[in-house]
């Protein structure tokens, strides 16, 4: 996702060939994206479907027969269709008002239509509408997008899928702006179909105005314009909603949470002032309203914190050293919350981190839930301080007890735990210098099943070069298998030859499902190669082509040149015979005149007449 600072100079061109529109409500479509749909059909290259995600019933505003407005907005959408090029019309009917409350099954909904027919340009409502079910719609397909697991057919067929968010009644931050100064006519034509809207508030006159606004950083020339922000899929699955939200210009306040559980967050740090600003900015940002922060600084200087902090701060400055798993066992010593979790000082948590797991943990015998985490890579900036150079998601795998007693898979920031359970399990191995997260996992899943949401609501950090106990390569640690040996052998009765035969099993199932995608790849590029070295011959070819009727073209030129000159001398040859002629049947009109007057006198009678005597 690009960063934005200004709003861009030069409209966009957009290209489409199967277009879809996710309208909360009927009128949303002209109001929020009417221009771009009827460029869309002026090009005549693409199929517009438009899905209205509610019944139009009118929500949370008066109205006299719910059910025959919902009619009668339904046939307005069919008229208001034409001017704007839209071929196919599907209506969900959610409840109008009430998205919010239906989101897994809109989510459901959106999977199917998708399914059905996978666009390659979606248009969803911004997050940082005025309109609840605006907002709902864009996190119903954040929703969807984030859940789908890889090798899910759904999620190959919408990698390429560009998707961009639209604004109604909302401004947002935009990256593309697209001229619509001659589709103007299209969207009142749209707008007067939306009579029933219309009678309720002057909203073409809103969109109108909005659509100039929009055209503020362009040409004088340009009248209307309409915004939009440009994201990917990998946007929806590498960013918790929020965070995503957020980059779109949304500063609207999460819903209050209550009666949820208190979470104490034990944060590790040592001699690392800047980055643990940052965690801590991140954790402040969350605002979930039932947070304790237990700082545990691991010797050295006791690290200054701002006085801003919106929950209770817990400090445990320790004189020594004490290692990762001392300061972990300080911190959960200290904790007084309900639930635990853990937050080191170079990682960061997106605003809902703690609100999706404290909903996780509401669920019937949930004792420990877990999220996903993107892993940022950074380096150093020319300018100073980090940059990030990837982000990706190497860690989302469900909950296998087997499989934890091999290797840890679980990032230790998206981790929610009960405090008792964390006293049930014992303390933490403070002789491990790393792993001691992984350790107690396994001593954990020992007494709980793991709740897991595939969903990214943190972000698990590395710096290259910066001496990070684990950096991009952890296995290039000299005693990387050393310790991994010492947490495997600690629970070594619970490798069997049957767990085992069954991981091995398992691990083999899946080396074989990536050796074959990867074969396809390579496959893939291999006919990409061949394509490549086809379209390179034909290049030539063609250039050669080219030339030679370059060296036509101009000897036809000269040909044509010579021509010419023959041409002119011909035409002033011919002219000058024309005149000759002219001439010549102006003497034969003067002859013949002198023969019919001569032939009409009497000696010519006489004449002719001997001349039939035969004298």
């Amino acid at each position: 996702m690009r960063s934005v600072d200004t709003p861009p100079g030069v409209p966009a061109e957009i290209a489409s060939e199967r277009t879809l529109v996710l309208a909360p409500h009927p009128d949303d479509e002209a109001l929020g994206c009417g221009g771009l749909l009827a460029r869309l059909r002026a090009a005549g290259r693409t199929q517009v479907r438009v899905a209205f995600l509610t019944d139009g019933s009118g929500g949370v505003e008066p109205v006299d027969d719910r059910r025959a407005y919902a009619a009668r907005r339904r046939a307005e959408a069919a008229r208001a269709a034409v001017p704007l090029g839209i071929e196919e019309i599907t209506h969900l009917d959610f409840p109008d008002g009430h998205l919010e409350a239906y989101l897994s099954e809109l989510s459901e909904a959106l999977r199917e239509l998708l399914a059905a027919a996978p666009p390659d340009l979606l248009l969803v409502p911004s997050p940082a509408e005025l309109s609840a079910d605006h907002r709902a719609a864009f996190a119903a397909l954040h929703r969807l997008l984030a859940s789908l697991p890889e090798g899910d057919p759904l999620l190959a067929s919408l990698r390429a899928t560009r998707i961009l968010a639209y604004e109604v009644n909302g401004p947002l931050v935009p990256d593309l702006l697209v001229d619509v100064s001659g589709e103007l006519g299209a969207i009142e034509e749209a707008m007067a179909a939306y009579a029933s809207q219309e009678a309720r508030h002057p909203y073409l006159d809103a969109a109108l105005g909005l659509r100039r606004f929009r055209t503020l950083t362009l040409a004088p020339e340009i009248v209307a314009a309409e915004a939009y922000r440009e994201l990917e899929v990998a946007d929806f699955r590498t960013r918790g909603p929020r965070a995503l939200a957020a980059a779109l210009g949304a500063e609207r306040e999460p819903a209050a949470v209550r009666e949820w559980p208190a979470i104490s967050v034990v944060v590790r740090t040592v001699d690392r002032p800047a980055l643990l600003a940052e965690a801590l900015a991140s954790l402040a940002a969350s605002r979930y309203p039932r947070l304790e922060l237990v700082l545990v600084n691991d010797g050295g200087p006791p690290p200054e914190l701002p006085g801003d902090l919106p929950f209770p701060v817990r400090r445990r400055d320790l004189a020594a050293r004490r290692g990762r798993g001392g300061a972990a066992n300080e911190g959960i010593a200290a904790a007084t919350g309900s639930h635990v979790a853990f937050l080191d000082d170079d990682d960061l948590v997106e605003p809902e981190h703690y609100e999706v797991l404290a909903g996780l943990h509401a669920g019937t015998g949930v004792r420990v839930a877990y999220t996903d985490a993107a892993v940022g890579v950074y380096e150093l900036a020319p300018a100073g301080g980090w940059r990030q150079v990837e982000r990706r998601v190497p860690y989302s795998r469900e909950f296998d007890p087997d499989l934890l007693l091999l290797d840890n898979y679980i990032p230790f920031n998206t981790l929610l735990t009960e405090r008792e359970l964390l006293r049930a399990a014992g303390p933490i191995d403070e002789e491990l210098p790393f792993f001691e997260d992984w350790e107690l996992l396994i001593r954990l899943s020992g007494l709980a099943r793991f709740h897991h949401l595939a969903r990214v609501t943190c972000e698990y950090r590395h710096f290259r070069g910066s001496g990070q106990i684990f950096g991009e390569s952890p296995a290039a640690r000299a005693d990387f298998l050393a310790v991994k040996e010492r947490v495997i052998a600690r629970h070594r009765e619970r490798l069997t030859p049957a767990l085992l035969a069954r991981l091995i099993a398992r691990l083999r199932a899946e080396t074989v499902a990536l050796a074959g995608e990867r074969d396809a790849a390579r496959a893939g590029e291999c006919d990409l190669a061949r394509e490549a070295g086809e379209a390179r011959a034909a290049e030539h070819r063609l250039h050669g082509e080219v030339v030679a009727l370059r060296a036509e073209q101009e000897r036809f030129a000269t040909a044509a040149a010579e021509r010419g000159s023959e041409l002119e001398r011909l035409w002033a040859e011919e002219k000058a015979l024309h005149t000759a002629l002219a001439r010549t049947y102006a003497e034969i009109e003067r002859l013949n005149g002198l023969i019919a007057s001569m032939e009409a006198t009497r000696a010519w009678r006489v004449h002719r007449w001997l001349t039939r005597r035969g004298r």
